[in-house]
């Protein structure tokens, strides 16, 4: 998992969230992806960029999430 992938975007997760993310990551991202929480609040919970090294799994991240 390294943040320096090409795509990224900017989320935000609430209380005991970041663990289902990772998850779906682990799960659907076919190439590299991260993360990089940029504003914590607990438990988890902040602003994180996450970050893909293809736009496959860049679109179906942000599909996924709306």
């Amino acid at each position: 998992m390294s943040p320096d992938t090409q795509y990224k975007t900017e989320i935000s997760i609430g209380y005991g969230q970041l663990k289902p993310i990772i998850e779906w990551c682990t799960r659907n991202c076919i190439n590299d992806w991260g993360y990089d929480c940029k504003m914590p609040a607990g438990r988890d919970a902040g602003f994180y960029d996450f970050y893909f090294e293809t736009e496959s799994d860049y679109i179906n991240f942000i599909l996924w999430k709306k």
